[in-house]
């Protein structure tokens, strides 16, 4: 069948959006309607389901024990620490019921979530990570959030395969590093974004291949350069040790010389490596993905945020990878083929309006089940009976659709409404992408949470902090306030701590100890990346003419060229 564009109004926003014909292709192929929200609207409300940073305590409701969780006790989710959550003292089938079709399905979708155990946090193969969520394979992390296979680090973010490293983000394959983005096969680099096989260095912007720098920009295979010059290897140290990069104030001018000299060098539309007829920003090794953002090996994404390996034949997905296949509007997911508006559905097949579902085929509308088949709200069913139910609350969910509070409609083929996601705008991580204030929040029908009143009672002032050559472990006593003190957008806890590992780590790198907190420094991280969005521009390179899409708006200074002029430039 032949399928043509069509022009919608997003039901959400209320702007146009542009529905591909090899779109509707992929609709027909896994049978759902078309969206009736435009993309980046859609990729709003599934970041909405995860929370990572946002942690409260409170007690396990099964054995009683004090724990963290990512749930505020307030919002009436039924919590368990890990433990008892994975253990045989409780059944996610005993707490199935009836379908009751003179009521709304999103309505009892929320009723049956309210009822059935969560777990605190989502955590696998974890060692001694109590504070960590949304992360695999971790041991011996503080405060790392999503992503997998972390060892000894701290205040990390979607990184993959990190050793001994302190606040990166979006990294992988990297050991010894501090305060870095998108950093792959990196070595000692401190301030380093966008840069691969590099080390010994700070402050460097998408070099490659290079060691002992400072201040550099688009450097490819050089050594001892320091703001793109050349230096012996003796001028070299003797200018570094000149900058005392060690000391705050110095490090901090640097930091400001280098984001205004990295403003001189032209940057690439996109941070693209082996793409063929792909848009987006942050792609690697992908074919035919369209409006994707931070996506490596994958084939036919669409509206995607990151998927780190492996997704092929997928529309709207967020944070899934791992083998994903013909899935939609799905948050967090591994190895899955034909699943739809779900929440974290691992090695499953057929499982649409799902929350934390495991190794299961033929689900629809469940939570917590491990090994199952043929289930509706949490109960058993044979094959026919479970063919004839889904098919009879599909046509009920169009028949009696869902209304929020905004007047937005929900039938069939729509993600979660926001009243029934369990998270709060601002507790997760959509308010990192798409930060909004508290009025804004409330006036787009979204739910905030009041933060939590800080009383920390300072020990140290952020200026008060020693130099870290005389650091000493009576650091670790201290309860250190942060420089922000609450008077950002940046979910500051006002208050932080320096951990054992943290001294170590900085003491190696001789890198001044932070002055503000955690969450302060990883959103400033964030904001030096571009918003998932992408605009239509033209080269800057004088003479050229070639258009593309990228997420660097007009009226950002940065200078942006082309793929075939910035490769004459740089390479």
């Amino acid at each position: 069948m032949e399928y043509k564009a069509e022009n919608k109004t997003c039901q959400n926003c209320k702007k146009d959006f542009t529905i591909e014909p090899e779109d509707f292709g992929f609709y027909e192929k896994i049978k759902v309607p078309p969206p009736t929200w435009c993309p980046e609207c859609r990729m709003i409300r599934r970041m909405n389901y995860r929370n990572e940073r946002s942690l409260y305590k409170q007690d396990c409701a099964l054995c009683k024990k004090p724990i963290i969780t990512m749930y505020n006790s307030k919002d009436g989710y039924i919590v368990y620490c890990i433990d008892c959550f994975n253990s045989d003292k409780w059944n996610p089938v005993d707490y199935g019921r009836d379908y009751d079709f003179s009521k709304n399905f999103f309505e009892q979708l929320s009723e049956l979530f309210k009822k059935i155990p969560r777990r605190a946090l989502y955590q696998d193969f974890s060692v001694n990570s109590e504070y960590s969520n949304q992360a695999v394979y971790i041991k011996n992390c503080y405060l790392c959030f999503g992503g997998h296979h972390y060892e000894d680090s701290a205040y990390c973010a979607q990184d993959l395969y990190i050793k001994n490293s302190l606040d990166t983000d979006f990294s992988s394959k990297s050991e010894l590093c501090f305060e870095s983005l998108y950093l792959t096969n990196c070595f000692r680099v401190r301030f380093g974004y966008f840069s691969e096989n590099c080390m010994d260095s700070w402050f460097m912007y998408a070099c490659r291949n290079c060691s002992n720098c400072v201040g550099c920009t688009n450097l490819v295979g050089k050594m001892h350069c320091i703001f793109n010059i050349q230096y012996t290897k003796e001028d070299y140290n003797k200018k570094v040790k000149e900058m005392n990069l060690s000391n705050r104030e110095s490090l901090e001018k640097i930091k400001k010389e280098f984001w205004k000299h990295s403003l001189i060098f032209p940057r690439k539309y996109a941070n693209i490596k082996n793409i063929v007829n792909s848009t987006g920003d942050y792609l690697e090794q992908t074919r035919n993905c369209r409006y994707s953002f931070s996506i490596i090996d994958a084939e036919n994404v669409c509206y995607a945020f990151h998927s780190p390996t492996g997704a092929k034949d997928c529309y709207d997905i967020d944070h899934c990878a791992l083998g994903i296949s013909e899935v939609y509007e799905l948050h967090s997911a591994f190895r899955d083929n034909r699943v739809f508006f779900c929440n974290r559905v691992y090695d499953s097949h057929n499982v649409s309006y799902s929350d934390d579902v495991y190794n299961s085929n033929y689900i629809f509308a469940c939570a917590g089940l491990r090994k199952k088949s043929y289930c509706v709200f949490n109960k058993q069913y044979s094959k026919e009976e479970y063919d004839i139910l889904v098919e009879k609350i599909r046509k009920q969910i169009d028949e009696m659709p869902y209304e929020d509070k905004k007047g937005r409609i929900f039938k069939y083929g729509e993600f979660f409404p926001f009243e029934i996601i369990p998270f709060s705008y601002n507790d997760s991580v959509v308010s990192e992408y798409f930060p909004l204030s508290k009025e804004k929040i409330l006036e787009e029908g979204y739910k905030y949470t009041e933060p939590e009143e800080k009383k920390y009672k300072f020990t140290i002032s952020p200026h008060q902090l020693p130099a870290i050559k005389d650091v000493d472990e009576n650091i670790l006593k201290e309860i250190i306030q942060c420089e922000h003190g609450g008077k950002c957008n940046h979910k500051c806890t006002t208050a932080f701590r320096v951990i054992q590992n943290e001294l170590n780590i900085c003491k190696i790198l001789e890198t001044p100890l932070p002055r503000l907190c955690p969450n302060c420094r990883h959103i400033e991280r964030v904001e030096v990346l571009n918003q998932p969005r992408l605009y239509n521009r033209k080269c800057m390179n004088k003479g050229c003419k070639n258009e593309f899409e990228t997420s660097y708006a007009s009226s950002r200074p940065e200078i942006i060229f082309c793929d075939s002029c910035y490769k004459k430039e740089v390479y």
